[in-house]
């Protein structure tokens, strides 16, 4: 029996990445969001290996944004610089319409998850940055004033 299963359960601080990886690089929906979630219990048990995995899968799916979803609520669990500075260029990226919308605001839900030492600079940043609308730097704001009362 592999050490990752144990007899109650399977212990995500010891799941292979490579299978997972596999995984998500596949057409089927229900398996990609299955490894998503995977990967971020990973993270969450102190896997850096699968938080870069997820870093790598933004980029990947960079095009499709309803990947690029469930890649970014799994990427919450990657309390990181790195993360942060992937979830920030993302906002930068990705030009707001009706067909992005959606989309910016899982990223900006998962910064706001973050922790604010890593957050809070960079949001107050895009607050006062011209390039975003009126709309989008309040919304920063908003998150940044929330984050300092946490």
């Amino acid at each position: 029996m592999p050490d990752w299963i144990t007899p109650s359960d399977i212990d995500p601080s010891k799941l292979p990445v490579e299978p997972l990886l596999q995984q998500a690089l596949t057409q089927h929906n229900g398996r990609f969001r299955s490894a998503c979630s995977l990967l971020a219990a990973m993270v969450s048990h102190g896997r850096q290996d699968a938080g870069v995995v997820l870093l790598g899968l933004l980029s990947y799916y960079r095009n499709d944004l309803e990947r690029l979803v469930d890649v970014v609520r799994a990427l919450r669990a990657f309390q990181s610089p790195e993360a942060v500075d992937a979830l920030i260029s993302e906002l930068r990226r990705v030009t707001s319409s009706n067909k992005t919308r959606r989309y910016l605001d899982v990223v900006l839900t998962a910064l706001s998850l973050l922790p604010m030492e890593l957050v809070h600079d960079r949001l107050v940043e895009l607050s006062r940055d011209p390039t975003f609308s009126v709309k989008w730097r309040r919304k920063f704001e908003d998150v940044a004033c929330r984050q300092a009362g946490r």
